[in-house]
């Protein structure tokens, strides 16, 4: 049986898509894979991970949706992998392909696993959840030309049109019976400027991925925070074991074929969503095999702050630990509440001085927060970055803009408080990385400021944020000076002459 899918995302390494493909080619199926990606902006420069689309929901061109009709014409099922951002640009290639094939096509993802109903307005199928053997099991029943209206994880319409959402099929648990990643690219496409071209291992991955492997050792998050899909995914899959682990043995064996067939690859990165929800003996053995079977830099994406354990820390960073992302998301009480980040800013500094401990060995630290909560006053704003400003340099600051993923506590909280709006324009075109803020103009530009300064080595200590962020200097113009004068350090050219002036007058 002939299997095309597709991938929308700016990045040819989709662990999930690569992993059914695997699935259904042990299965015995012929897997054609085909990349489809927009193009994207570097929106924050030293970031090892930026696939965010520059455009969103913008038409493809002919050339391209011909390229991919013909790359499809000879399957038996055509399977498209979408998040919430990528449902427009599914709905297109779906449409186009139906105009043309009569091939049932299938959508995976977490976008129709959250809302299969919206996604059956174009997708014959829907697979919700995992769907490494669901998928096997939908395309054994149509290659057999079986029903496959019982197969748990799919949705579908009946023939009056209703819609049927199946049972989900437990987690699951051995998470070494599903085959590594499929990069055999005998069968693989990337379509770009119109045109396909089988997948270069050298040239057009190192272009589009700087030479990184993405991998996980786990799945599922047992944190469930308001603003992610494992909020939805904790409460879907309720009662059943959700932090899962890979065996070492599994790990470093992928790896190891990574390091023989993919010789580009120069960084690993764990992309799990709690890497260190692993114990410390299986920390500790896991980075004894690295250290001496792959010796490869890797970092970890991710992590928790309450998580962070020097013991740890000081095993992974022996075997190659160079990079982590740490997600602070907000400092102020009322923020970590919403989100349900229920620590202490003490928990939140105390990972800070572990990982720094560490810094001529992690020489690349990076720390997210979301901007625009619309329940975050300018106090809980000023309780973030004077948090920030106390943290050692260098650093990277990654700011987001809060986008209500539709099936999280959050949306549901902001659709009850009327903040969603306009749904297609403010959520599924809203790229969190560019989107410009509408309120709290001054405070988000102090937060860019900040960005900007830490990455060069440059503190801005607490003192001057104070006087950056009190309201009576604000509103005496101070607050504006130190901030251009800052802004001017940054940019590396010296301030104008009546600046100067001005400064020693006030």
């Amino acid at each position: 049986m002939n299997i095309t899918l597709i991938s929308l995302y700016s990045t040819p390494m989709p662990i999930g898509l690569r992993c059914v493909s695997s699935c259904l080619k042990m299965a015995g199926h012929n897997v054609r894979l085909v990349s489809i990606p927009r193009e994207i902006k570097n929106t924050h420069k030293g970031s090892v991970f930026n696939t965010f689309p520059e455009k969103i929901g913008e038409e493809y061109d002919k050339k391209t949706i011909n390229e991919l009709l013909e790359l499809s014409k000879e399957s038996d099922l055509i399977g498209i992998s979408l998040s919430t951002n990528f449902f427009e640009d599914a709905a297109q290639v779906t449409k186009a392909l139906k105009e043309q094939l009569k091939i049932p096509i299938v959508w995976g993802g977490i976008h129709p696993t959250v809302s299969p109903e919206e996604c059956l307005e174009y997708a014959d199928i829907v697979c919700r959840g995992e769907g490494e053997e669901a998928m096997t099991e939908l395309a054994k029943k149509i290659e057999k030309k079986e029903d496959y209206r019982g197969v748990k994880n799919l949705c579908f319409k009946d023939q009056k049109g209703n819609v049927v959402i199946n049972p989900v099929r437990p987690l699951i648990q051995n998470l070494d019976s599903i085959p590594f990643q499929d990069f055999d690219f005998k069968n693989q496409y990337i379509i770009t400027e119109g045109k396909s071209h089988k997948f270069d291992k050298e040239a057009i991955f190192n272009k589009r991925s700087a030479s990184v492997y993405q991998i996980m050792f786990t799945r599922g998050c047992p944190f469930g925070c308001t603003y992610c899909c494992n909020n939805f995914l904790n409460n879907l899959y309720s009662g059943q074991k959700i932090f899962r682990k890979r065996s070492i043995d599994n790990i470093i064996k992928e790896l190891k074929t990574v390091k023989n067939n993919l010789s580009f690859v120069r960084f690993i990165s764990f992309v799990d969503d709690n890497f260190l929800g692993l114990s410390l003996d299986e920390i500790k053995k896991f980075s004894e095999k690295y250290k001496k079977e792959i010796k490869t830099p890797f970092g970890l994406s991710g992590v928790h702050p309450v998580m962070v354990d020097r013991e740890k820390i000081k095993h992974l960073v022996d075997a190659g630990l160079v990079y982590v992302q740490v997600g602070i998301q907000s400092g102020s009480k009322k923020g970590k509440e919403i989100y349900k980040r229920t620590y202490h800013n003490s928990q939140l500094l105390k990972a800070y001085e572990i990982i720094d401990e560490f810094k001529d060995r992690i020489t690349a630290r990076q720390y997210h927060v979301i901007l625009d909560n619309p329940w975050e006053t300018e106090e809980d704003l000023i309780k973030t970055l004077m948090l920030l400003s106390g943290l050692p340099v260098p650093y990277e600051l990654v700011l987001f803009f809060l986008t209500f993923y539709p099936g999280t506590e959050l949306y549901s909280l902001a659709e009850k408080d009327g903040f969603i709006g306009d749904k297609i324009k403010n959520i599924y075109h809203k790229n969190y990385r560019l989107y410009a803020p509408k309120s709290n103009l001054y405070l988000n530009n102090i937060f860019f400021l900040l960005s900007n300064s830490v990455e060069l080595g440059k503190r801005i200590s607490p003192r001057i944020m104070f006087l950056l962020t009190n309201k009576v200097f604000r509103k005496s113009g101070l607050s504006s000076l130190i901030y251009y004068c800052l802004l001017f350090r940054i940019k590396n050219y010296p301030p104008p002459k009546k600046l100067l002036e001005s400064l020693k007058d006030a």
